[in-house]
């Protein structure tokens, strides 16, 4: 049923006001990407850096991927983002970031925890000074998340 979320999810999102995604991605990128991660992406996870990049719409920017990734800036910017965290506040290896709450959480997925389709959860993270804390899990997969993020903002 997850899935269905992120096909609903990724739908929706595109009749929000001020919907942008930065289109196809090469596999030869993705095959980076996972390398530069050292794992592979769950089949949610790669379908929509490979198809979108990355979303936007108005008032929410999840984090992706697009051909310049690895000379872009931190913002939005997944592989970015998680070099900088890793080497600098030494980001658990597996949590990949895909929301910043702009408060100083951010959502996370757990790569740490795959359930049976392959899928990592999504988590709400925080630095602490001293190293990164779990807060919660906040979606049994990035389907789900999206989705969630997508009704909120349509309910406003």
């Amino acid at each position: 049923m997850s899935y269905n979320n992120f096909k609903k999810a990724m739908e929706l999102a595109k009749t929000i006001e001020y919907y942008e995604n930065a289109g196809k991605q090469s596999a030869a990128l993705l095959e980076k990407v996972e390398a530069t991660y050292g794992f592979k992406l769950s089949p949610q996870h790669d379908e929509y850096l490979r198809d979108y990049g990355y979303v936007m719409f108005f008032g929410i920017e999840f984090y992706g991927i697009y051909k310049n990734v690895f000379e872009g800036i931190y913002a939005g910017n997944a592989v970015i983002a998680t070099l900088q965290d890793r080497e600098e506040f030494n980001l658990p290896k597996k949590w990949i970031p895909i929301y910043d709450y702009s408060d100083g959480q951010m959502a996370y997925l757990d790569y740490f925890q795959l359930d049976e389709n392959g899928e990592p959860p999504i988590i709400v993270g925080i630095y602490n000074g001293e190293e990164y804390i779990m807060l919660e899990q906040v979606a049994e997969d990035l389907g789900e998340f999206f989705l969630q993020m997508v009704e909120t903002q349509m309910d406003n």
